[in-house]
């Protein structure tokens, strides 16, 4: 066997093993996330074509998948996704979504994840572990926290309500002020009886003539103008013309009675308000 077959075997023996070595050597696992089955995990997705929303709930479905939130962006969707695993195996999460107009959504990128079981049984014993940690309060804590409680809202109650002065009664405000009315059928009276005085007389002069201000609704205006226009009037004007003669000229004709009979009906109408 010369040199140059021999280099012609070795060469292909080393080809046989190269490629007998590509296909026979185990694989390199792809960097896929592994995740724990039953615990929600979160994933950012960020995409700048067609909107995008989660496919329709299948039963039986191996991973559930929801939408937190949707932000949009200049020329891009941000989504914030939520998924749980529901088993074992590798999964991708764009397989879960559909374009809302319907359209292809190859250009999606791809979120490749691993559902592992081991992860999801370490994470069951750190709960148990966690959940077997408790502190028992002994020596019957929250019932005597419950009474003390009740003893102090008793105290409290007392400590407000027990004793306690009752509010001051408003003053009393003395006798009532006589009105309009009782004052002038009281000096009616005495003005019958001959019993006035000049000060009497003088009292019972100013009242006629506020009653007769108020019969004519004259209101604000001056006295010197009410004056006039009672004395003008048809209703009033003999009325006060007897009680000024009356009261004003000593040796006046006009007689007491005739003042009565004159103003009386005047006080019969006044108002007792």
């Amino acid at each position: 066997m010369n040199m140059r077959r021999k280099l012609t075997i070795i060469s292909l023996l080393i080809a046989a093993v190269a490629t007998a070595a590509f296909f026979l050597w185990p694989a390199k696992d792809a960097d896929t996330l592994n995740v724990p089955l039953g615990v929600e995990q979160a994933a950012i997705i960020t995409f700048s074509g067609p909107e995008i929303s989660v496919a329709p709930y299948k039963w039986g479905v191996a991973v559930n998948v929801r939408i937190a939130q949707a932000t949009e962006q200049p020329g891009r969707r941000v989504y914030d996704v939520r998924y749980i695993v529901n088993r074992d195996g590798t999964f991708d999460l764009k397989d879960y979504f559909v374009a809302v107009d319907g359209s292809s959504l190859a250009s999606l990128p791809s979120f490749k994840f691993k559902g592992d079981a081991k992860l999801s049984k370490n994470l069951d014993t750190r709960i148990q572990e966690t959940e077997a940690m408790r502190i028992d309060v002994g020596g019957r804590y929250y019932e005597t926290a419950a009474l003390l409680i009740v003893l102090w809202l008793v105290w409290l109650l007392l400590l407000v309500f027990y004793k306690r002065p009752r509010a001051a009664s408003e003053p009393d405000s003395g006798p009532r002020e006589p009105t309009l009315a009782e004052l002038l059928r009281g000096f009616l009276t005495q003005l019958e009886a001959g019993t006035l005085t000049v000060a009497d007389k003088a009292r019972m002069e100013m009242l006629l003539l506020r009653r007769w201000r108020d019969e004519l609704a004259l209101g604000e205006v001056p006295m010197s103008t009410a004056l006039s226009v009672i004395q003008d009037s048809s209703k009033t004007g003999d009325a006060l013309r007897k009680i000024q003669h009356w009261l004003h000229h000593p040796a006046s004709p006009v007689q007491r009675g005739e003042v009565a009979s004159a103003v009386a009906p005047f006080i019969a109408e006044a108002k007792v308000s």
